[in-house]
């Protein structure tokens, strides 16, 4: 399943593959030939309010049937950042009358995808749909991670104030600094992010910091002691472990990582010292 940071990096580069529409920008477009994205441009994280979409559907002479609906050139085609309920209820008149149907849009054909994210949360904010904290939160959050706007203009775009803005730019540095990948915290949002940097998280390293971490400490060993030399002085390596705290090479062996890396020998041997711990009545780990 795509996330919402991979989705953002596909659409960036269809964007810089192909950045400007093939025919003259459009005022009317057949729905066909209209996308959507909803995992970077639609705020609400349950979809669709499909209660709106009928409300707007019910009557074919409702106003908001004529409102224009907002569509990025995202390199591959149309792509709705703001009207995601009137064309859903569009495409469901659609379905009722029997008729293909041309709706009125509003054509952003050259605008950088940041700013169309930008775009996309002040334009959302009209909606009549129900939008809640949360929901508000990752969409600023979002406009922070990716570096779109000024602090006055994603406060503008998002709903948020001026001081959450700069509550969240001083998160995001702060998890950078730690080194959380840009991608985890885009994928998992402003309140997940506010609880890590509180350290609130429920695990004392994210996984992001323990790969990068180790990757250090591994070119550490390397430089130090020469990488062929660790694999032919497995002992000497145990030992030292040991040394260094007594309960490291148990803990070494409880983690998942140990165990992914044994091969079957090693997993074997691991079991037949536990069934020997057993009849010897040691409590093992």
């Amino acid at each position: 399943m795509e996330t919402p940071s991979a989705a953002l990096e596909r659409l960036r580069q269809e964007k810089a593959a192909n950045p400007q529409p093939p025919d003259r920008i459009p005022e009317r477009l057949h729905l066909k030939e209209i996308s959507t994205e909803s995992l970077v441009f639609q705020v609400r994280a349950a979809g669709l309010d499909m209660e709106r979409v009928e409300e707007i559907a019910g009557d074919l002479s409702a106003p908001d049937l004529d409102d224009p609906i907002h569509v990025w050139w995202g390199g591959k085609g149309w792509i709705v950042i703001d009207g995601h309920h009137r064309l859903e209820a569009h495409r469901l008149a659609q379905e009722r009358g029997g008729e293909t149907r041309k709706v009125a849009v509003k054509a952003h054909p050259t605008m950088p995808l940041e700013e169309a994210l930008g775009a996309a949360s002040l334009l959302n904010a009209r909606e009549k749909v129900t939008i809640t904290r949360e929901e508000r939160g990752d969409a600023a959050w979002r406009l922070v991670c990716c570096g779109t706007g000024s602090i006055k203009e994603q406060a503008a775009w998002s709903g948020a104030s001026k001081s959450q803005i700069s509550n969240m730019r001083a998160v995001f540095d702060r998890l950078c600094a730690k080194r959380i990948h840009q991608a985890t915290m885009i994928d998992q949002g402003w309140d997940w992010a506010r609880r890590l940097d509180q350290g609130k998280e429920g695990r004392e390293f994210h996984p992001d910091m323990i790969e990068v971490w180790a990757q250090d400490w591994a070119k550490i060993l390397g430089r130090a002691l020469g990488g062929q030399r660790l694999a032919a002085s497995p002992e000497v390596l145990a030992r030292a472990l040991q040394i260094i705290s007594p309960a490291l090479p148990s803990g070494l062996i409880q983690t998942d990582t140990f165990w992914e890396a044994l091969d079957s020998d090693g997993r074997a041997m691991l079991a037949e010292r536990d069934e020997e711990l057993e009849e010897d009545g040691i409590e093992h780990f």
